[in-house]
């Protein structure tokens, strides 16, 4: 598999990430069945952001080229049996709602505890 990585481009677009699994995919690189490499890991070696990544493979998903399990990861599907049906298209794309769920609830947690921290860098600051 090729690392598509340059180290000195710009953070990559969800469509061109998009892209760019969806080529590997077509081409075998991931097989059917198999598991995407986390987001992280796809973030890592095609220079984007994780988020972006999340993004992407959700494009995928909802064309029925990966299918996301909520904690599994996405998963590549045989393109003889990608989503056709709206009952099928619509847990997809609750799938993908959930996840970005979870990612709000992460940040929400983390602006929770700055905002604690500076409100005790504040009270620890001498009255003038």
């Amino acid at each position: 598999m090729s690392q598509d990585t340059d180290s000195g481009a710009d953070q990559r677009s969800r469509v061109e990430i998009a892209d760019l699994l969806r080529r590997r995919i077509d081409a075998g690189d991931y097989p059917v069945n198999e598991r995407l490499p986390s987001y992280r890991e796809l973030a890592k070696s095609l220079g984007a952001a994780p988020n972006t990544v999340g993004e992407a493979v959700r494009l995928l998903a909802a064309e029925g080229r990966v299918r996301i399990r909520r904690n599994a990861g996405a998963v590549v599907c045989d393109p003889s049996e990608r989503a056709t049906t709206v009952d099928e298209q619509v847990q997809e794309a609750r799938a993908g709602l959930l996840d970005v769920q979870d990612q709000l609830r992460t940040v929400r947690q983390a602006v929770d505890a700055l905002e604690d921290a500076v409100s005790d860098l504040i009270g620890r600051l001498p009255k003038s």
